[in-house]
């Protein structure tokens, strides 16, 4: 996926930060300073060491972690990391001492080598040099600077654990979240594939009781039949899909069960509240619609099923109840427990489910959002 405009402005923002956050909260009370890169060293030390562990950071996250962490060569990767690093305390060696560091832009006044002043001594005072041969203070004072152990070890170890550390983290949080991902499509391709021809017997069957019966309506069932696995063929695969097309289907449905049931079960379907302009995942409702039929129809005995759809803002509600009869299971419920796993996935903190199971009466309402 294409990284939009807005990533890239994230990224420069973030690297400016870290770039210039040595320079907050100056000593000179000023909350922030420019670096002044020509003639101060303390600025240059840390601007270009900032710069180079900014540099690494990026070749960390997107070759090294990539290429050798995630191919599980470890020892590989924790050596190259180590050659990192004293190659940024060589570095900051070379940054630290100006008489070895080619970028230290300093004014260093050179004095003629018979003028240089003797090595100081024990009891050494400056003052009784003759004027010809004084140093002004300041550059005396530089000479302590010149040379010496290096000032940024410690600080430029941190820095340089602190990003390795940070880049591990995301790069490993990145690809979680990308395993959890992919698992969670193909769990719910998995409950799909079981849904489909879930639907598909149960209406074949239907269809089948009217043609056995001789009846005049199985034309009619075919015909609906055909809309149903249209829907199903050209929309059960998409992650969301109209709110008014599900609603459709599950017309369909009920017209298509009312046809086969005729008048041995009595149906009472409501639907209020506009759908057009919401979305919701296909096939989500139909599995407690079709449970009702499976479960709450016999013709021998008084079956009711109700079933009320109804919208309100963004959050549809349904209700579904059938009176329990003795019915022959054709199977353990797969597309009841399906769909139920479908909303735990899809809709975790964006549906409220409650089921009643009593031993005469078997109630479901479900609130969802689709907005």
């Amino acid at each position: 996926m294409k990284k939009n405009i807005s990533f890239y402005v994230m990224h420069f923002c973030l690297c400016f930060i870290f770039l210039f956050l040595p320079y907050a909260f100056t000593t000179n009370g000023s909350i922030f300073s420019l670096p002044n890169l020509a003639n101060n060293p303390h600025d240059r030390i840390y601007f270009f060491i900032y710069f180079l562990l900014l540099i690494f950071f990026y070749f960390n996250y997107y070759i090294l972690i990539p290429r050798i962490y995630f191919k599980e060569k470890q020892i590989r990767y924790i050596t190259i990391l180590l050659f990192f690093l004293l190659f940024f305390l060589w570095v900051s060696n070379i940054f630290d001492t100006p008489d070895l560091n080619f970028l230290d832009f300093r004014n260093q006044r050179q004095l003629p080598f018979g003028q240089m002043p003797p090595p100081p001594s024990k009891g050494f005072n400056h003052q009784n040099i003759p004027f010809s041969h004084k140093i002004p203070t300041a550059e005396f004072n530089d000479l302590t600077h010149f040379g010496g152990p290096p000032t940024q070890y410690s600080h430029t170890i941190l820095v340089y654990l602190i990003g390795v550390v940070s880049s591990l983290f995301i790069a490993i949080k990145i690809r979680l979240s990308k395993v959890e991902e992919d698992r969670m499509k193909s769990e719910l391709s998995f409950l799909k594939a079981q849904i489909n021809p879930h639907f598909l017997f149960n209406t074949l069957n239907s269809i089948y009781s009217l043609a056995i019966k001789k009846d005049d309506k199985t034309a009619d069932a075919v015909v609906q039949l055909s809309e149903l696995m249209r829907y199903i063929i050209t929309n059960a695969n998409d992650d969301v899909i109209a709110l008014d097309k599900e609603i459709n289907y599950i017309n369909n449905y009920i017209l298509l069960q009312k046809t086969r049931l005729g008048n041995t079960v009595t149906v009472d379907y409501i639907l209020e509240g506009n759908s057009s302009g919401k979305a919701i995942t296909p096939l989500i409702l139909i599995s407690f619609i079709e449970n009702a039929f499976k479960h709450g129809v016999n013709p021998n005995e008084n079956s009711e099923i109700c079933i009320k759809i109804t919208i309100i803002e963004d959050y549809l509600t349904l209700f579904v109840s059938n009176n329990k009869v003795q019915s022959i299971k054709s199977d353990s419920g797969i597309g009841l427990q399906n769909t139920i796993e479908r909303l735990t996935l899809l809709y975790p903190n964006n549906h409220v489910l409650s089921i009643d199971d009593t031993p005469k009466m078997y109630l479901v309402n479900l609130t969802i959002k689709v907005g």
